[in-house]
Order: C-alpha cells, then structure tokens, then sequence
C-alpha cells in the first residue's frame, strides 16, 4: 500500500516538474518601457514602487531614465546607456544605445535596485 502511494507521488511529480520549470523560462527579456512608465506615472523621483509582471513581484525606485520610441532596437534594460544619457542631459532625445543611435526621451521610469 504505502509502495502504491509513493509511487504514484513520484509519477505525479515527474508529469509536473517541466510545467514548474516552464513558469521561469521566458524571464529572459523582462523590459517593457510602457509598463516601467506606466508604474512611475504621478510619481516622483527615489518614490518606492512595487508592481507584479510574469508572475514576479518588481521592487524598485523611480529614477529618470531613456526610453527609446523605436521598436527595432533590441534592449535588455541592462544596458548603462539608459541611466547615463538623462543624468547628463534631462531633455534628450537621442542616445547611443548598443552602437545605434535611436531617438526617445527621458522620463521617470521602475529601475531595479542596482549596485553603486
């Protein structure tokens, strides 16, 4: 009896383990500009902000950063680019982003919390 119950907690296990695995997957690319502004909106510079996307919860601040208007440019919101062109000019329009040149603006957005 107790071989029957072990067994089949196993077999249940092994069916569910790639749907557990699969949930953390697609993490890869988590920046999504309109949704960083989004949470900023009405907000200040520094304010805490809290927010829940692809089944994790996003703690971070608001800091003034470049949004790039153009879909052709792959970023990964890692890129130091983001951060430094709004701290050298709040007005910006272009930045220099992975060796292209793409237009955007400055503007509050959700940054992760980053080591200085």
């Amino acid at each position: 009896m107790n071989k029957n119950i072990l067994l089949s907690t196993v077999l249940c296990g092994l069916c569910l383990a790639p749907l557990a695995a699969s949930a953390n997957d697609k993490v890869d690319k988590v920046y999504d500009a309109q949704r960083y502004q989004q949470v900023c909106k009405g907000k200040s510079q520094g304010a805490q902000v809290s927010f829940a996307y692809r089944g994790i919860i996003w703690n971070g601040t608001c800091e003034p950063q470049f949004f790039t208007s153009s879909k052709n440019v792959s970023i990964h919101g890692e890129e130091t680019e983001l951060y430094t062109t709004c701290s050298a000019d709040s007005h910006a329009t272009m930045a220099t982003i992975n060796g292209q040149e793409v237009k955007g603006k400055c503007a509050l957005g959700f940054t992760a919390p980053r080591p200085k």
